[in-house]
């Protein structure tokens, strides 16, 4: 049975139990999707499953490879594994130098530069110095052992000190340089071999050799060019004997031991 109709009173504007049911106007529109729009389009779940395992595998990555991002460093290896290299035997001038490098700079440098270029009024310049460059290392031995006064021939062009000023004096660098002769042997060997000089490696053995040769001199009894220009530069130290002058019986056991042929010579040879 159905339902009277009530009579729709348009000029109260108020729902007065109307007929027509408002949900079923829009049930159809309910039922139609909304038309897709250009750049709304949902993405495929798989997608951001991939993006995501990309993320994370590319963080594991960074983590094990990055050498922790700093700038001196790239490692293709993860921190912590053994890397094998191969054994690098040193240059045993090198390890020479180098010690010699440590003792001229805490030591020497102080007066010559640590460049090896001397200071006006202090110490001459060891760079291009002809006791330096020496086929041997005698008579720098001897500087560095005893010291050395006096005015200082570096090379044909260059005179340190040339008024001998008694006040400028390098004494003894022995006890400075803990009195080694290895430690002497590098540091000789670091002078000799850099800011262009061109001298051979100095040996603990030529510094044992030297010194026994002036072991009865006086620490503080310094060399002067006048002397060292005496002694050989390499080789044994000590300078040439001067033959001994022989005694009037030596000189007669000489002259008997002559031939007779060559005294008669010699008689000859004396009476002109």
């Amino acid at each position: 049975m159905s339902q009277p109709k009530v009579p729709i009173r348009r000029n109260e504007g108020l729902d007065q139990g109307e007929t027509i049911d408002v949900a079923e106007i829009h049930v159809a529109v309910i039922r139609e999707k909304p038309e897709p729009k250009e750049g709304f389009e949902p993405l495929n779940l798989w997608i951001v499953a991939g993006i995501a395992g990309l993320l994370f595998w590319g963080g594991s990555y960074l983590t094990a490879y990055s050498g922790r991002f700093e700038a001196d460093e790239f490692s293709e290896l993860q921190h912590g594994r053994p890397v094998a290299v191969a054994a690098v035997a040193e240059d045993p001038l090198a390890k020479v130098k180098r010690e010699g490098m440590v003792t001229f700079n805490g030591i020497c440098a102080a007066c010559h530069n640590e460049d090896g270029a001397g200071k006006a009024g202090v110490a001459p310049t060891l760079a291009g110095s002809d006791i330096v460059n020496a086929a041997g290392p005698n008579r720098l031995i001897r500087i560095v052992r005893h010291g050395l006064k006096g005015p200082v021939v570096v090379n044909a062009s260059v005179t340190w000190n040339p008024s001998g000023d008694p006040s400028v004096v390098m004494g003894s660098q022995w006890d400075a340089i803990g009195a080694s002769e290895a430690k002497l042997a590098a540091v000789l060997t670091y002078i000799r071999t850099s800011w262009g000089n061109t001298g051979s490696a100095v040996t603990p053995q030529e510094v044992s050799s030297v010194l026994a040769e002036t072991k009865a001199r006086s620490t503080d009894d310094n060399w002067t060019m006048e002397e060292l220009s005496k002694i050989p530069v390499s080789g044994s130290g000590a300078s040439a004997a001067a033959p001994s002058e022989l005694t009037p019986e030596q000189l007669k056991e000489k002259l008997k031991a002559l031939p007779a042929d060559k005294l008669q010579e010699l008689l000859k040879d004396v009476a002109k």
